[in-house]
């Protein structure tokens, strides 16, 4: 299981990227996630080694088929929360981005398809924004 920080990354990059296709570069990724290049180079590496991206120096990087999985399944957990706070708990829009930052990392699948059931499989988060599909 990937750490809150390389699930940050996942996302971050699929985000960046178009769904996960196509460079990313390190100063565009520091800036995204307001940590040092540095601190950006020694990351994605060690990303990298696992599997996760394709790393090129002064290229960028860019999601493996396994990063991109991982990143969508974070988004998921993402989006599927915020439409729970908003249309079982009732919070506003504006309030559940950063609720739904926190809890993303520590929900099981079991509980979250759960959620997803209760909102009766939505396609959408309370933005618009398109919730992955499982």
């Amino acid at each position: 299981m990937p750490s809150l920080t390389v699930e940050n990354y996942l996302k971050a990059i699929y985000q960046l990227s178009d769904e996960g296709v196509g460079r990313v570069s390190p100063g565009v990724l520091a800036r995204e996630l307001r940590v040092t290049p540095g601190t950006v180079t020694t990351m994605v590496k060690q990303m990298a080694a696992k599997g996760y991206l394709d790393y090129i120096s002064r290229r960028g990087v860019e999601l493996t088929d396994e990063g991109r999985g991982l990143a969508r399944s974070v988004l998921r957990r993402h989006r599927i929360t915020e439409s729970f706070l908003v249309d079982i708990l009732g919070m506003k829009d504006h309030e559940v981005h950063e609720e739904a930052e926190v809890l993303e990392h520590v929900l099981s699948e079991r509980v979250l398809d759960c959620m997803d059931r209760l909102l009766g499989h939505p396609t959408h988060d309370p933005h618009g924004t398109p919730i992955p599909p499982a």
